[in-house]
């Protein structure tokens, strides 16, 4: 009876043994503890990241400074926190246990060389620190993985949302926000606000007008924290701007230095701001531009009776219209 089990208990052993060889089958080198490290890279060396879809489509980001670029598109800078979470977040992936390692099992997964959902390429200057094809979703937040020359298909903690190839999904929406605090003025076309120790003040005030804080620090909000939509080619924005654009203020820094927004119309439900202090023309959601121009100078006023500019420019005395 003991003979028995001993050589049942060896063939057993034996069985485990070979579906072990034939499932990694020569790639040993997949195997690992759980908690080993997907890519092993450091998320600070990287200059560069590529990202490209199953269209061709394609985005690069570049290092420039302290800062990314968006390579392509004409200056404009990357979401820092944005690139900053993804390659943390890579760095920090663990690949557990293989799932499968057939290449029938890499198109079926799409994280084949030729068939994928998105191909990632991390580099430290010209040296590749990362290359990896991403495919299809096992679950909640993961998805299968595997590194390009490996045969290991793995199922990691990412999503392909966190990997858009598109320049808006990366771009730096609040490229343009300033600081309050590293303001000293704002001037629009008929009216200037200042600001003060005691905060915002209307220029030229007569006397026993009073400035409505409220009114103003929500102004001085508005039009220091616009946020854009996407960046557009300057062939197709720049003639708009041949007229006198519909909106235009200059925000005064505390250093001296002058940031100068000029808006024009464009049709659809936005605007195209361009900026003094960068060659970009930028798409501004028409919501935020219009909350400025319904602004007036006596809605700044405090307890005066609000007007709108446009409603201001039709109210002509009547002097003016029998022209006695």
């Amino acid at each position: 009876m003991k003979r028995t089990i001993t050589i049942a208990a060896a063939l057993l052993a034996l069985q485990i043994v070979v579906a072990v060889a034939l499932f990694f089958g020569d790639k040993g080198k997949d195997i690992s503890t759980p908690d080993t490290g997907f890519l092993g890279f450091a998320a600070d060396a990287v200059t560069a990241l590529e990202i490209s879809g199953p269209e061709k489509e394609q985005i690069i980001l570049q290092k420039s400074g302290s800062g990314w670029i968006i390579a392509g598109a004409p200056a404009a800078p990357a979401s820092v926190a944005q690139v900053t979470a993804l390659l943390d977040r890579l760095a920090a992936l663990k690949q557990g246990f293989a799932v499968a390692t057939s290449a029938g099992a890499a198109k079926r997964f799409k994280v084949a060389d030729d068939v994928f959902q998105r191909h990632v390429v991390l580099k430290a200057g010209d040296k590749v620190v990362g290359d990896l094809y991403v495919g299809t979703s096992p679950g909640f937040r993961q998805i299968h993985a595997r590194q390009a020359g490996a045969g290991g298909i793995f199922a990691v903690e990412l999503s392909t949302f966190e990997l858009e190839t598109g320049v808006d999904q990366w771009l730096d929406k609040n490229l343009f926000k300033i600081k309050e605090d590293d303001m000293t003025a704002i001037a629009f076309a008929d009216f200037s606000l200042e600001k003060k120790e005691d905060g915002w003040q209307l220029a030229g005030l007569q006397e026993g007008q009073l400035t409505d804080a409220k009114a103003a620090g929500d102004l001085v909000a508005k039009a220091s924290g616009l946020i854009i939509q996407a960046v557009l080619k300057p062939q197709e924005a720049e003639p708009l701007f041949a007229k006198a654009p519909v909106l235009h203020f200059t925000i005064t820094r505390k250093d001296g230095g002058a940031a100068e927004f000029r808006l024009v119309k464009a049709e659809g439900d936005y605007y195209i701001l361009k900026h003094s202090e960068r060659d970009l023309y930028c798409k501004v959601h028409s919501l935020q531009v219009e909350s400025l121009l319904k602004v007036g100078r006596d809605s700044l006023i405090a307890g005066a009776q609000p007007v709108e500019p446009e409603q201001a420019a039709a109210e002509v005395p009547e002097k003016e219209k029998t022209g006695k």
